[in-house]
Formats: structure tokens, C-alpha cells, sequence
């Protein structure tokens, strides 16, 4: 399709209580005549399942002239299929992931389905909680993901709603879900406590920023919206260090280097180095936040002011804020305020941790003598102890964890966020927590907040964000707990600390049905109440369900891929 094509699509959703083939009939002739090429319906629409359900499908999709995609139980698979207009098989996909008390037999293939419309990513159910599937999609070429949710031992909002945004941008692809809906209320993982539920959220449509363009609501319908598969953003800042795809310019970052060279644990089951004895898991977090202006290298005056306010809640770690061009080790100057930083912290019996230190490289002449940003650990005895160089811009020296004494970490610096990839490395590590200290300024607060919570809930680890106090109102340092809870955040445009105390060791992960429970008789919701009962998995136990000899493309460089170029667009190279 030509960069100003559009391609109008809608999703359904239908009703638990309402699964009527007419309904389901009713809602494809409606899209029809409102002008959509493509219909995507729920796992288990209409009740149908095996070879009934493909005539059932193959016939609305001949009648309706639509390409269809629905899903069923198939024998003891889950099964997603898609139909042309004129009812034959594109090309089908089988959920290839399963939590725990899911029992179906899995598939073994992920690989996107071409189709008239462009090359189409499909995946089912619990394959949402394994982000590799769809990057395998996106680096095979699948241009739309469409996912069917069906039956799910998960009904968690908070991940099925903000998950599939951060997805859409990470791969830079529209997003279609399609889930049944429901205004029953349902009581989701609680045990003991008189609490509403909340009705299931419905079918939506998200273009490739993860903007949302339509949505069901909670009920039976239809939603639509026209496509536009090539966007094209210019930035207003003359010389703007965007990098960006030429034929496809994005506004967005994207990581900018070999995935050959770096990516390869992403193909290796989850083995994480053992883990020594810490010292302790409750730990006191101090982020510095100040302004451009107030850097190491511009006005040493304030970072020491407010390293002297943070070391004196004699914290367990210092973070700061990525530095400028300015912060240069080799320069006297500044060599001698980064021994007077250390020296505070180590008075303070605190870890220090400063982005953007500048040292000499032997690649600066070809980036006009800028050089590379690295984030330096010193640890509670002033020894520096570890070093991190951002990925982003294709300077990179891979994605290494250390061992505190008080848990595993790793570092990314400012645009990091931006790859996914990244943070899934440091989970497949064992990390417990990543510090991403981060220049990071613009109308980005909102997207850098929900980027840092998708990856702590995909991967469940704590994250440390530490950012300049200026420009958009949402732009804060935080803390970020597994669970993708903002547990705290740095005051808006003001110089200042923030300071968490965080436990290691805390809950984290999924709620999944284990067994039955008794409710208790007279129970305020007792009539509305399953007796179904939950445990928590940990992410520990997620990461070894993942099926990494089935992500095709995770680890490959494709020169005409938009996120493995060394090509910034615009004729120059990070």
C-alpha cells in the first residue's frame, strides 16, 4: 500500500452471555456495509469449534466479501485462522504459549500470514504475556498484529489495557485485540476482602503509535477505524538527533544496532547465573532530579547540593540523571568533582550511580568528537565496580548485570527504554531491578512512564528512572515497582530528591486459578464470587514457559527493518 492508502478495519466483540450466531452474523454485515475490508473476531465467537466452525467462518466471510480472522478449540488446540472474501483459508496460527493450568496442546510455528491486505501477524491468548512472539512477527514482516483473546486464566486490566499500547510502538506496528466482552462483574484474585469487580474490557484497535482509535466498551459491538500503515513525522528541531527509517519516519527512537551481535539470549532458555548471599533486600532508592543547566560540566554547584540532601537519608544508592557532553573523567575539573561526589557517598555508606560520564573513546573522531554515554557504579567503599554504555545510538557493549550486595542490577541509559529487547536481556539475567538514568525531555513523560511500566510487568523487575525536572508535566523520575505500579515519582519542575524504599523481595508476577476455594456463607459478594482459587506465579516461573527456539528474527539484522538499521534516515549514522 502507498504511504497515503488507507485500510479500514474493524474488530468485534461479543458477548459472553450472547454467543447467538446471528449476533455474531449481525455485527459482520454491519462492518461490511460501513466500508471494512478486514473483520477480526473473538477466540470462540459464536460457540463454534473444529471443522464446524471453519464452514461457519469460511461462509461470513464469503457473504460479508470481508477477510475474516477468527479462532476456536480445534481437537486439543487453540487454533486462529484467517479467510479471504471469498471464504478460503489465507493461512492459520496456533497460540503457542500456555500458562500454568492451561492444558491445551501448543503450537509450534510462529510466522506471519500473507493476505491482500499486507502480511498479518496472529496470536492468541496467553501468548500476550511473551513479548518475543510479537517481535518474531514484526522482524518476519508481519505489517498489522492481531491478537484473539479467548478463554485466559488471567483477567488482569492493568497489563491486557497498557501492554498492548507499548507493544504497538515497540514494533512500530497497528495493534488489533479482539476479546469477548462482559458487563457481569467479576471478582478477579481476591481471597478475602468485599471489593467490586469489574466487567471485561472489549475489542480495540491501535494504530502503530499506540494511539487508540476504536473500541467496544464493555459490551457487544463493533468498532472501526482506517488504517493508515505509513505515517510520516518530521521533527521542527533543525538537526534533531531523531534517528529515523526513510520511507517510514517515525517521531520515535529506536534501537540502533546489531541484534546479531547483542541479541542472541533472547534465542537461550532462562538459565540465570547463581546469586550470591546479599546483604540485604529492603533498600532505600535517592534519584536526583534537576534541570539542563543545573549538569555536571555546566553547574557543578547543584548536583553536589543535592547529592549532600540525598546521602544525608543515608540511602542505599544514589542515582542521578544522565549528564552532558560536559561530564568528561579526563578533565581535571571534572575528575576532581566526581572524587567529592564519591567521597560523599561513601561517607553515606551509599552505591552511587551516574549517567552520561563522557570518557575518550577510540571511535570519537567519527562522531565529531561527541562521545558515548556511559552510567558509572561506584560502590559503598568509593571503588567504581561496574560500567554501562547506552545502546541506542550503535556505541553499545551489551547488556551485562552486577551483583550489589543488596541485589542484581542492570544499567540503561536515557533512549534504551526504547528497545524492549534490553530489558528482557536483564530478566533473562536475573536482575531485580534496572536503573535507567535518562536526558530524556519533550511531550514523552506519559509514553517514557508507560514504557518503564510495560517492561517492569513483562519482565518482573523493579525499574529506577532518574530524569531532567523539565518540559512535559509528566515527565518525572520514578520508581517502578514488578507489578507496573508507579510507587514513586519526583515532584514536577523542581529541583529536589525523591526517595523509595523498595523490597527485593517483594510479590510479583501473575494470578492464575489453582484449584477450588470455599466462600465463606453470608459473604457480601458471595452470590457474585467464583470459587475458583488463585496463585501467584512468579516471573522466575514465567520466564521458563518462554519458547525461544520459536522466535524467528528476534536476533537477526534486516537492513530494510526500520529498528536494525545503522541508517538514521535523514543520510547520517549514530
Amino acid at each position: 500500500m502507498n504511504d497515503d492508502s488507507f485500510l479500514p478495519v474493524a474488530v468485534l466483540a461479543i458477548d459472553l452471555e450472547d454467543q447467538e450466531s446471528a449476533s455474531l452474523e449481525r455485527w459482520l454485515r454491519r462492518a461490511a456495509a460501513r466500508g471494512a475490508l478486514l473483520a477480526v473476531v473473538p477466540f470462540g465467537a459464536a460457540g463454534k469449534k473444529g471443522p464446524e466452525a471453519r464452514d461457519f467462518f469460511a461462509r461470513q466471510a464469503r457473504e460479508a466479501g470481508l477477510i475474516v480472522v477468527a479462532g476456536w478449540e480445534e481437537g486439543n488446540r487453540r487454533k486462529g485462522v484467517v479467510f479471504s472474501a471469498r471464504g478460503e483459508i489465507l493461512g492459520e496460527a496456533e497460540q503457542t504459549h500456555a500458562l500454568p493450568g492451561e492444558t491445551f496442546e501448543r503450537g509450534n510455528v510462529i510466522r506471519p500470514i500473507a493476505t491482500p491486505l499486507g502480511m498479518l501477524g496472529l496470536s492468541l491468548g496467553s501468548d500476550l504475556y511473551f513479548p518475543e512472539v510479537h517481535w518474531s512477527l514484526s522482524q518476519q514482516g508481519a505489517e498489522i498484529l492481531i491478537h484473539l483473546e479467548g478463554p485466559s486464566p488471567v483477567y488482569d486490566h492493568f497489563y491486557s489495557v497498557l501492554s498492548p499500547k507499548v507493544r504497538a510502538l515497540d514494533v512500530n506496528r497497528p495493534f488489533l485485540i479482539a476479546r469477548p466482552s462482559s458487563e457481569v462483574i467479576s471478582i478477579v484474585h481476591n481471597e478475602e476482602m468485599e471489593i467490586a469487580g469489574s466487567p471485561l474490557a472489549g475489542s480495540v484497535i491501535l494504530d502503530q503509535n499506540g494511539a487508540q482509535l476504536a473500541s467496544t466498551g464493555f459490551s457487544s459491538g463493533l468498532a472501526m477505524a482506517d488504517l493508515r500503515l505509513q505515517q510520516r513525522c518530521r521533527s521542527l528541531e533543525k538537526g534533531a538527533n531523531i534517528p529515523m527509517h526513510r520511507g517510514n519516519d517515525l517521531w520515535r527512537l529506536y534501537f540502533n544496532d546489531s541484534r546479531k551481535r547483542f541479541f542472541g539470549a533472547l534465542r537461550q532458555p532462562y538459565q540465570p547465573g547463581p546469586k550470591p548471599e546479599y546483604r540485604k533486600r529492603k533498600i532505600k532508592v535517592a534519584i536526583l532530579s534537576h534541570f539542563y543547566g543545573d549538569q555536571i560540566g555546566k553547574d557543578d554547584a547543584v548536583p553536589l547540593a543535592l547529592l549532600r540532601e540525598a546521602c544525608a537519608a543515608q540511602p542505599d544508592i544514589v542515582v542521578l540523571t544522565e549528564m552532558e557532553q560536559g561530564c568528561r573523567p579526563d578533565d581535571p575539573a571534572i575528575a576532581s568533582l566526581l572524587e567529592k561526589m564519591v567521597a560523599m557517598t561513601r561517607e553515606a555508606g551509599s552505591y552511587l550511580l551516574i549517567g552520561g560520564v563522557r570518557p575518550p573513546s577510540e571511535d570519537d573522531a567519527q562522531y565529531n568528537g561527541r562521545r558515548s554515554s556511559h552510567g558509572w557504579l561506584w560502590n559503598r567503599e568509593g571503588e567504581k565496580v561496574f560500567e554501562s554504555r547506552i545502546m541506542l545510538y550503535g556505541r553499545g557493549c551489551g547488556q551485562e548485570v552486577f551483583d550489589t550486595d543488596f541485589g542484581r542490577i542492570g544499567i540503561r541509559l536515557c533512549g534504551d527504554v526504547y528497545a524492549p529487547e534490553l530489558d528482557r536481556l536483564f530478566a533473562l539475567a536475573g536482575a531485580d531491578i534496572v536503573f535507567n538514568p535518562s536526558m530524556s525531555w519533550g511531550p514523552s513523560g506519559l509514553l517514557n512512564t508507560e514504557f518503564n511500566q510495560a517492561r517492569a510487568m513483562d519482565n518482573g523487575h523493579y525499574i529506577v528512572s532518574a530524569h531532567l525536572a523539565f518540559s512535559d508535566a509528566g515527565q518525572r523520575s520514578h520508581v517502578i515497582d514488578p507489578m507496573g505500579g508507579v510507587v514513586a515519582a519526583s515532584p514536577y519542575y523542581t529541583r529536589g530528591v525523591a526517595i523509595a524504599e523498595i523490597d527485593l523481595d517483594s510479590p510479583r508476577g501473575v494470578f492464575v486459578p489453582d484449584g477450588v476455594r470455599e466462600v465463606e456463607p453470608g459473604c457480601y459478594l458471595e452470590g457474585y464470587r467464583s470459587t475458583a482459587s488463585h496463585r501467584l506465579v512468579p516471573p522466575s516461573e514465567l520466564l521458563r514457559l518462554r519458547r525461544p527456539e520459536l522466535y524467528e528474527g528476534v536476533d537477526a539484522d534486516r537492513p530494510d527493518h526500520p529498528f536494525t538499521t545503522r541508517d538514521r534516515g535523514d543520510g547520517g549514522r549514530i
